[in-house]
């Protein structure tokens, strides 16, 4: 199977996670991607293979012999039901709806973290600092929640878990630590789990520029 990846991108990262947590690396073809700063302001044209492969021109992109998905929560599913025997997340039940609250919070961090980096690599013309602001209250809303979840994780690191990682290890990352002032606890908790041998790996770095 083959992914398209960037070092940049949580949704790439959790894909990354998921597959390291599940020890099913070799199966895959990782293919770094390249990408201009022009991706959060206008239609880019990347690598032609990428292209014939996913016209929706997003990654990950995972191309499989039979179908090709283009998001992580669906590569995510995938990867859980095919390859994991639904360890990351339950195949149904409560425990598979409070995993799933947990995420819907985790992914509207990772939403708007990627909508407010798009916003600033606009000119400072075009820039909307009333949007920025909008992007970063709703991180913060989504952290103060998880940080009354965060008690209730188990001992599995599973999606839910991997999720919320990601949404840290990028704030961190791109934005500083503020949102750790809202949730300590959280904090707390992802600075152990970020010594995971699939976060250290897959820590986030620039995307290559095409």
């Amino acid at each position: 199977m083959r992914l398209y990846v960037t070092p940049a991108s949580p949704w790439v990262r959790r894909v990354r996670v998921a597959i390291l947590e599940l020890g099913i690396q070799d199966r895959f073809e990782f293919v770094q991607t390249k990408w201009p700063h022009a991706w959060g302001t206008r239609t880019v044209v990347p690598h032609p293979e990428f292209m014939g492969d996913t016209p929706v021109a997003r990654i990950p992109a995972l191309v499989t012999a039979d179908f090709t998905l283009t998001d992580s929560h669906s590569i995510c599913d995938y990867l859980n039901g095919e390859f994991g025997n639904f360890r990351l997340l339950a195949r149904d039940g409560v425990a598979r709806w409070r995993a799933l609250a947990t995420i819907s919070v985790a992914n509207a961090i990772i939403e708007a973290q990627i909508s407010r980096r798009a916003e600033l690599l606009r000119s400072d013309s075009e820039r909307s600092s009333d949007f920025i602001a909008k992007m970063r209250d709703r991180q913060l809303r989504c952290f103060e929640a998880l940080e009354k979840q965060v008690q209730g994780f188990g001992t599995e690191f599973d999606l839910a878990q991997i999720t919320t990682a990601v949404a840290c290890g990028y704030d961190d990352w791109r934005y500083g630590n503020d949102w750790r002032g809202v949730a300590p606890k959280l904090a707390t908790w992802f600075d152990a789990v970020s010594q995971r041998p699939s976060l250290q790996a897959t820590r986030p770095a620039e995307t290559p520029q095409s």
